[in-house]
C-alpha cells in the first residue's frame, strides 16, 4: 500500500517525465502484481482461519476486494507493456 502511495505521488506531480533513470511502466507492473499476490495471500488466511471472527472475517473479504482490484490494475498495465513493444513483420519480398 505505501508503495502505491509512493506512485501515486510520482504519477500525480509528473515525476516520471523527468525522471528517465527508472523504468516506470515496468516498475508500476512490479508494483501491482506484488500488491495483488500479498493482499490475497493475507486475505484468504484471514478468510479461512477467521472461523467465529466476524471482524477478521470482514477485513479478509475487503482484502480480497482489494487485491482482485490490484489484480486489474496489473492487467492493465500488462495491456500497455504489450502494446508498447508490437513487432513489425519481416519482409518476404525478393525484391529490395
Amino acid at each position: 500500500m505505501v508503495f502505491a502511495i509512493i506512485f501515486f505521488g510520482v504519477f500525480m506531480m509528473e515525476m516520471d517525465k523527468s525522471f528517465h533513470v527508472v523504468n516506470w511502466v515496468w516498475s508500476d507492473f512490479i508494483r501491482a502484481t506484488i500488491g495483488a499476490a500479498l493482499y490475497l495471500i493475507t486475505s484468504l488466511i484471514c478468510v479461512i482461519g477467521g472461523a467465529g471472527d466476524g471482524a477478521r472475517i470482514a477485513g479478509g473479504v475487503f482484502g480480497l476486494l482489494a487485491g482482485i482490484l490490484f489484480a486489474y490494475d496489473a492487467y492493465t498495465i500488462f495491456l500497455v507493456l504489450k502494446s508498447t513493444r508490437q513487432h513489425t513483420a519481416a519482409s518476404t519480398d525478393d525484391r529490395v
